[in-house]
């Protein structure tokens, strides 16, 4: 399934990373995942434009010749603002949440940034990738997931970076449930 990150990937000037506009979004994309990693989520809703897209398709184990491993008719999430919004409210205000109290320890690493200009003035696709380790209670080892993220980042009219598409692509085709309710 081809998203239009991948599309205005194929068509766009890759940015290099001495220009000014690779360092905003590395900047971004550091700041995002410190918000998240010290459960900033009010904060971090406030770095996602109006009509942002966030999916996570399903991964499925698949021959080469078969497509490229993603259901593209199930996700474990499609979310726009509103969802979005719901699930941070869940993880801030909802004291009783099993999975958020005690809180869990997680920690996000982004690497291997690849920014590409895209046909739509101030657009640019993002791909990087994505080393999540989640640990809780005094458990001696961490939880661990990795991924591919396709993002685009939307500069708007003062110059500031927001998330306008994400669509991440795990390497796990069983998630596990600790994983659910944790923003990639």
């Amino acid at each position: 399934m081809t998203t239009s990150t991948d599309t205005a990937t194929k068509r766009a000037t890759r940015v290099k990373a001495s220009d000014l506009i690779y360092g905003d979004i590395l900047d971004f994309l550091i700041d995002e995942a410190a918000m998240l990693d010290d459960d900033r989520h009010l904060e971090w809703l406030d770095c996602l434009t109006e009509d942002i897209v966030y999916k996570m398709p399903i991964r499925k184990t698949v021959y080469r010749r078969d497509g490229d491993g993603f259901d593209g008719r199930n996700v474990h999430w499609d979310d726009d603002r509103f969802s979005l919004g719901l699930r941070v409210r869940r993880s801030v205000e909802v004291e009783a949440a099993y999975d958020r109290d005690p809180a869990p320890r997680v920690r996000r690493m982004v690497t291997n940034l690849v920014v590409h200009e895209t046909d739509t003035p101030g657009e640019y696709a993002a791909t990087t990738y994505l080393l999540v380790l989640r640990n809780r209670f005094d458990a001696p080892t961490y939880d661990m997931l990795t991924a591919k993220r396709e993002d685009v980042i939307r500069r708007d009219d003062e110059g500031t970076c927001k998330l306008a598409r994400r669509r991440v692509l795990v390497d796990q085709t069983a998630l596990g449930a600790v994983f659910i309710n944790v923003f990639m």
